[in-house]
Protein backbone atom coordinates (compact mmCIF):
# COMPACT_ATOMS: atom_id res chain seq x y z
CA UNK A 1 0.00 0.00 0.00
CA UNK A 2 1.29 3.48 -0.87
CA UNK A 3 1.38 6.19 1.79
CA UNK A 4 1.70 9.96 1.96
CA UNK A 5 4.54 11.06 4.22
CA UNK A 6 4.79 14.66 5.43
CA UNK A 7 8.29 15.41 6.74
CA UNK A 8 9.40 18.58 8.51
CA UNK A 9 12.45 19.89 10.30
CA UNK A 10 11.28 21.30 13.64
CA UNK A 11 12.80 24.64 14.71
CA UNK A 12 14.04 23.11 18.00
CA UNK A 13 15.34 19.88 19.44
CA UNK A 14 12.63 17.77 21.08
CA UNK A 15 12.61 14.46 22.92
CA UNK A 16 11.89 11.72 20.42
CA UNK A 17 8.64 9.79 20.40
CA UNK A 18 5.05 9.91 19.18
CA UNK A 19 2.90 13.00 19.79
CA UNK A 20 -0.87 13.00 19.31
CA UNK A 21 -1.99 16.33 17.82
CA UNK A 22 -5.64 17.32 17.57
CA UNK A 23 -6.68 19.61 14.71
CA UNK A 24 -10.02 20.63 13.15
CA UNK A 25 -9.43 17.86 10.57
CA UNK A 26 -8.92 15.20 13.26
CA UNK A 27 -6.10 13.76 15.37
CA UNK A 28 -2.70 13.09 13.81
CA UNK A 29 0.30 11.17 15.11
CA UNK A 30 3.59 12.98 14.67
CA UNK A 31 6.66 10.77 15.01
CA UNK A 32 9.53 12.90 16.29
CA UNK A 33 13.15 11.82 16.02
CA UNK A 34 15.64 12.37 18.83
CA UNK A 35 17.81 15.44 18.47
CA UNK A 36 20.93 14.70 16.45
CA UNK A 37 23.81 16.76 15.17
CA UNK A 38 23.81 16.52 11.38
CA UNK A 39 27.11 17.88 9.99
CA UNK A 40 26.94 19.90 6.81
CA UNK A 41 30.63 20.81 6.58
CA UNK A 42 33.48 19.26 8.60
CA UNK A 43 37.13 20.30 8.51
CA UNK A 44 39.75 18.08 10.18
CA UNK A 45 43.49 17.57 10.16
CA UNK A 46 42.90 13.80 9.94
CA UNK A 47 39.81 12.06 8.46
CA UNK A 48 39.30 9.78 11.48
CA UNK A 49 38.67 12.78 13.75
CA UNK A 50 35.31 13.32 12.04
CA UNK A 51 34.16 10.00 13.53
CA UNK A 52 34.73 11.40 17.05
CA UNK A 53 32.07 14.14 16.71
CA UNK A 54 29.39 13.44 19.37
CA UNK A 55 25.89 12.57 18.16
CA UNK A 56 24.34 15.57 19.94
CA UNK A 57 26.98 18.06 18.80
CA UNK A 58 28.07 18.59 22.40
CA UNK A 59 30.58 16.76 24.56
CA UNK A 60 33.78 16.90 26.58
CA UNK A 61 36.62 18.47 24.66
CA UNK A 62 34.27 20.31 22.28
CA UNK A 63 33.01 23.88 22.24
CA UNK A 64 29.74 24.64 20.44
CA UNK A 65 27.65 27.66 19.47
CA UNK A 66 24.04 27.41 18.23
CA UNK A 67 21.62 29.79 16.52
CA UNK A 68 18.23 29.72 14.80
CA UNK A 69 17.78 30.31 11.09
CA UNK A 70 14.27 29.23 10.09
CA UNK A 71 13.50 26.40 9.77
CA UNK A 72 16.80 25.06 11.15
CA UNK A 73 18.75 25.30 14.40
CA UNK A 74 22.38 25.50 13.33
CA UNK A 75 25.39 24.58 15.44
CA UNK A 76 29.11 25.11 14.90
CA UNK A 77 31.31 22.70 16.82
CA UNK A 78 35.02 23.11 17.61
CA UNK A 79 37.30 20.40 18.93
CA UNK A 80 41.01 19.67 18.82
CA UNK A 81 41.96 19.69 15.12
CA UNK A 82 38.32 19.42 14.05
CA UNK A 83 35.52 21.89 13.29
CA UNK A 84 32.04 21.19 11.99
CA UNK A 85 28.93 23.13 10.97
CA UNK A 86 25.57 21.37 11.05
CA UNK A 87 21.99 21.35 12.34
CA UNK A 88 20.64 19.96 15.61
CA UNK A 89 16.96 19.82 14.80
CA UNK A 90 14.54 17.11 15.63
CA UNK A 91 12.55 15.91 12.65
CA UNK A 92 8.85 15.06 12.57
CA UNK A 93 6.80 12.98 10.16
CA UNK A 94 3.10 12.30 9.71
CA UNK A 95 1.93 9.35 7.63
CA UNK A 96 -1.41 8.63 5.96
CA UNK A 97 -2.19 5.61 3.74
CA UNK A 98 -3.51 6.32 0.28
CA UNK A 99 -6.67 4.64 -0.92
CA UNK A 100 -5.91 1.42 -2.79
CA UNK A 101 -8.33 2.56 -5.48
CA UNK A 102 -6.22 5.64 -6.27
CA UNK A 103 -4.33 5.34 -9.56
CA UNK A 104 -0.78 6.57 -8.86
CA UNK A 105 -0.39 7.37 -12.55
CA UNK A 106 -3.26 9.85 -12.35
CA UNK A 107 -1.15 12.91 -11.56
CA UNK A 108 -4.13 15.26 -11.10
CA UNK A 109 -5.85 12.98 -8.58
CA UNK A 110 -2.57 12.31 -6.78
CA UNK A 111 -1.77 16.03 -6.55
CA UNK A 112 -5.23 16.74 -5.12
CA UNK A 113 -4.72 14.08 -2.44
CA UNK A 114 -1.20 15.34 -1.69
CA UNK A 115 -2.18 18.97 -1.24
CA UNK A 116 -5.20 18.16 0.94
CA UNK A 117 -2.98 16.04 3.18
CA UNK A 118 -0.22 18.70 3.12
CA UNK A 119 -2.64 21.31 4.47
CA UNK A 120 -3.77 19.00 7.28
CA UNK A 121 -0.22 17.94 8.17
CA UNK A 122 0.98 21.55 8.12
CA UNK A 123 -1.73 22.50 10.63
CA UNK A 124 -0.66 19.62 12.87
CA UNK A 125 3.04 20.55 12.68
CA UNK A 126 2.23 24.19 13.45
CA UNK A 127 0.04 23.20 16.41
CA UNK A 128 3.03 21.30 17.78
CA UNK A 129 5.31 24.29 17.18
CA UNK A 130 2.82 26.71 18.77
CA UNK A 131 2.53 24.69 21.98
CA UNK A 132 6.29 24.18 22.30
CA UNK A 133 6.93 27.85 21.52
CA UNK A 134 4.52 28.90 24.29
CA UNK A 135 5.81 26.42 26.88
CA UNK A 136 9.52 27.02 26.18
CA UNK A 137 9.12 30.78 25.49
CA UNK A 138 10.80 30.51 22.09
CA UNK A 139 9.70 33.96 20.93
CA UNK A 140 11.86 33.96 17.81
CA UNK A 141 10.51 30.66 16.46
CA UNK A 142 7.70 30.90 13.95
CA UNK A 143 5.38 28.61 12.05
CA UNK A 144 6.20 26.53 9.01
CA UNK A 145 4.74 27.21 5.58
CA UNK A 146 3.87 24.68 2.88
CA UNK A 147 7.32 25.17 1.36
CA UNK A 148 8.96 24.08 4.64
CA UNK A 149 7.52 20.56 4.59
CA UNK A 150 8.18 17.71 2.21
CA UNK A 151 5.19 15.58 1.20
CA UNK A 152 6.22 12.47 -0.70
CA UNK A 153 4.46 9.30 -1.82
CA UNK A 154 6.18 6.14 -0.55
CA UNK A 155 5.79 2.41 -0.50
CA UNK A 156 5.42 0.57 2.81
CA UNK A 157 9.17 -0.11 2.88
CA UNK A 158 9.90 3.63 2.62
CA UNK A 159 10.87 3.68 -1.04
CA UNK A 160 9.94 7.00 -2.64
CA UNK A 161 7.43 6.70 -5.47
CA UNK A 162 6.82 10.43 -6.03
CA UNK A 163 8.95 13.32 -4.76
CA UNK A 164 7.36 16.57 -3.58
CA UNK A 165 7.26 18.85 -6.68
CA UNK A 166 7.47 22.02 -4.55
CA UNK A 167 10.97 21.33 -3.25
CA UNK A 168 12.64 22.32 -6.52
CA UNK A 169 11.58 25.96 -6.06
CA UNK A 170 12.94 26.37 -2.52
CA UNK A 171 16.47 27.50 -3.39
CA UNK A 172 15.22 30.21 -5.73
CA UNK A 173 12.73 31.57 -3.18
CA UNK A 174 15.38 31.61 -0.46
CA UNK A 175 17.73 33.56 -2.71
CA UNK A 176 15.01 36.09 -3.54
CA UNK A 177 14.13 36.62 0.14
CA UNK A 178 17.72 37.59 0.98
CA UNK A 179 18.26 39.87 -2.02
CA UNK A 180 16.70 42.91 -0.31
CA UNK A 181 19.55 43.42 2.16
CA UNK A 182 21.82 45.17 -0.35
CA UNK A 183 20.51 48.73 -0.68
CA UNK A 184 23.53 50.22 -2.44
CA UNK A 185 21.95 49.86 -5.86
CA UNK A 186 18.61 51.45 -5.00
CA UNK A 187 17.75 54.26 -7.46
CA UNK A 188 18.46 57.94 -6.78
CA UNK A 189 14.76 58.59 -6.14
CA UNK A 190 14.84 56.07 -3.28
CA UNK A 191 17.75 57.88 -1.63
CA UNK A 192 16.09 61.26 -2.18
CA UNK A 193 13.00 60.02 -0.32
CA UNK A 194 15.25 58.61 2.41
CA UNK A 195 16.97 61.96 2.94
CA UNK A 196 13.63 63.77 2.99
CA UNK A 197 12.15 61.40 5.57
CA UNK A 198 15.20 61.81 7.81
CA UNK A 199 14.43 65.54 8.07
CA UNK A 200 10.95 64.94 9.48
CA UNK A 201 10.50 65.12 13.28
CA UNK A 202 8.43 61.91 13.27
CA UNK A 203 9.61 60.05 10.16
CA UNK A 204 7.81 56.81 11.03
CA UNK A 205 4.42 57.03 12.74
CA UNK A 206 3.02 54.48 15.16
CA UNK A 207 0.61 53.27 12.48
CA UNK A 208 3.46 52.73 10.00
CA UNK A 209 5.45 50.84 12.65
CA UNK A 210 2.42 48.66 13.29
CA UNK A 211 2.13 47.93 9.57
CA UNK A 212 5.74 46.75 9.63
CA UNK A 213 4.77 44.45 12.49
CA UNK A 214 1.82 43.15 10.46
CA UNK A 215 4.05 42.40 7.48
CA UNK A 216 6.54 40.68 9.75
CA UNK A 217 3.77 38.60 11.32
CA UNK A 218 2.65 37.44 7.88
CA UNK A 219 6.25 36.65 6.90
CA UNK A 220 6.57 34.58 10.07
CA UNK A 221 3.36 32.65 9.28
CA UNK A 222 1.05 34.39 11.78
CA UNK A 223 -1.89 35.56 9.60
CA UNK A 224 -4.18 36.12 12.60
CA UNK A 225 -1.69 38.45 14.27
CA UNK A 226 -1.14 40.26 10.98
CA UNK A 227 -4.85 40.98 10.60
CA UNK A 228 -5.25 42.12 14.22
CA UNK A 229 -2.22 44.41 13.87
CA UNK A 230 -3.61 45.94 10.66
CA UNK A 231 -6.82 46.76 12.54
CA UNK A 232 -4.79 48.39 15.34
CA UNK A 233 -2.70 50.36 12.82
CA UNK A 234 -5.83 51.92 11.32
CA UNK A 235 -7.14 52.65 14.82
CA UNK A 236 -3.89 54.41 15.75
CA UNK A 237 -3.90 56.53 12.58
CA UNK A 238 -7.52 57.69 12.71
CA UNK A 239 -7.38 58.28 16.49
CA UNK A 240 -4.30 60.47 16.11
CA UNK A 241 -6.01 62.47 13.36
CA UNK A 242 -9.22 62.85 15.39
CA UNK A 243 -7.27 63.92 18.47
CA UNK A 244 -5.60 66.77 16.58
CA UNK A 245 -8.90 67.92 15.06
CA UNK A 246 -10.68 67.77 18.44
CA UNK A 247 -7.91 69.73 20.15
CA UNK A 248 -8.22 72.34 17.42
CA UNK A 249 -11.91 72.68 18.40
CA UNK A 250 -10.96 73.07 22.08
CA UNK A 251 -12.47 69.77 23.14
CA UNK A 252 -11.31 68.88 26.66
CA UNK A 253 -8.77 66.05 27.06
CA UNK A 254 -11.16 64.11 29.28
CA UNK A 255 -13.86 64.23 26.61
CA UNK A 256 -11.41 63.26 23.86
CA UNK A 257 -10.31 60.21 25.85
CA UNK A 258 -13.92 59.22 26.50
CA UNK A 259 -14.99 59.54 22.85
CA UNK A 260 -11.99 57.66 21.46
CA UNK A 261 -12.24 54.86 24.03
CA UNK A 262 -16.00 54.27 23.63
CA UNK A 263 -16.49 54.57 19.87
CA UNK A 264 -15.81 51.72 17.47
CA UNK A 265 -13.31 51.94 14.63
CA UNK A 266 -16.14 52.01 12.10
CA UNK A 267 -17.64 55.03 13.90
CA UNK A 268 -14.28 56.79 13.93
CA UNK A 269 -13.85 56.34 10.18
CA UNK A 270 -17.41 57.50 9.49
CA UNK A 271 -19.38 59.85 11.73
CA UNK A 272 -16.54 61.06 13.98
CA UNK A 273 -14.21 61.78 11.09
CA UNK A 274 -17.00 63.57 9.26
CA UNK A 275 -17.78 65.67 12.36
CA UNK A 276 -14.22 66.75 13.14
CA UNK A 277 -12.42 66.56 9.75
CA UNK A 278 -15.22 66.92 7.19
CA UNK A 279 -14.58 63.53 5.57
CA UNK A 280 -16.11 60.08 5.95
CA UNK A 281 -14.61 56.90 4.52
CA UNK A 282 -18.13 55.50 4.11
CA UNK A 283 -19.38 58.56 2.25
CA UNK A 284 -16.27 59.58 0.30
CA UNK A 285 -14.71 56.25 -0.70
CA UNK A 286 -17.32 53.50 -0.75
CA UNK A 287 -15.11 50.76 -2.36
CA UNK A 288 -12.43 51.26 0.29
CA UNK A 289 -15.12 51.36 3.00
CA UNK A 290 -16.39 47.98 1.80
CA UNK A 291 -12.86 46.56 1.82
CA UNK A 292 -12.32 47.90 5.35
CA UNK A 293 -15.51 46.16 6.49
CA UNK A 294 -14.14 42.88 5.11
CA UNK A 295 -10.92 43.50 7.07
CA UNK A 296 -13.01 44.24 10.16
CA UNK A 297 -14.92 40.97 9.72
CA UNK A 298 -11.65 39.03 9.35
CA UNK A 299 -10.35 40.60 12.54
CA UNK A 300 -13.55 39.78 14.45
CA UNK A 301 -13.53 36.21 13.15
CA UNK A 302 -9.98 35.73 14.40
CA UNK A 303 -10.27 37.65 17.68
CA UNK A 304 -13.82 36.76 18.76
CA UNK A 305 -14.62 33.47 17.06
CA UNK A 306 -11.25 31.76 17.01
CA UNK A 307 -11.22 31.24 13.25
CA UNK A 308 -7.83 30.72 11.62
CA UNK A 309 -7.43 33.09 8.66
CA UNK A 310 -5.46 32.21 5.55
CA UNK A 311 -2.32 33.86 4.23
CA UNK A 312 -4.47 35.36 1.45
CA UNK A 313 -6.78 36.88 4.10
CA UNK A 314 -3.81 38.46 5.85
CA UNK A 315 -2.37 39.84 2.61
CA UNK A 316 -5.76 41.36 1.80
CA UNK A 317 -5.83 42.97 5.26
CA UNK A 318 -2.35 44.45 4.79
CA UNK A 319 -3.17 45.85 1.35
CA UNK A 320 -6.46 47.31 2.59
CA UNK A 321 -4.91 48.82 5.72
CA UNK A 322 -2.24 50.53 3.65
CA UNK A 323 -4.92 51.99 1.37
CA UNK A 324 -6.87 53.29 4.38
CA UNK A 325 -3.72 54.83 5.87
CA UNK A 326 -2.99 56.51 2.54
CA UNK A 327 -6.55 57.87 2.42
CA UNK A 328 -6.25 59.17 6.00
CA UNK A 329 -2.99 60.87 5.09
CA UNK A 330 -4.86 62.68 2.32
CA UNK A 331 -7.51 63.78 4.82
CA UNK A 332 -4.80 65.00 7.19
CA UNK A 333 -3.10 66.97 4.41
CA UNK A 334 -6.37 68.67 3.47
CA UNK A 335 -7.04 69.59 7.10
CA UNK A 336 -3.81 71.38 7.88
Amino acid sequence: MATLVAFASLPFGLRGGEYQITTPAGTFTARVSDLRFNPLITITSRPELAQMIPASGEGEGFTSYSWYDHPFVLRVLFGRNVASLGSINSYASIVRPLSESLDLNDEAALEKEREAFAEQALTAFNNLIAVVRQKARLYHVFDLSREDIDVSVRREDGTVIREDPLQASLAKREEESNAGLDLVHQPDEWYLELRTMLQEPEPVSLSESLMMEAERALLQRFPGQAIATCHTAIEAAVSALLTKRMIRRNVLDKEIDYVLSTKSLTAKLDILLQTYAGFSLKRDNRPLWNAFNQLNDLRNDAAHRGKRPSVADAQFAIDTAREVLHWLEGVRARNK
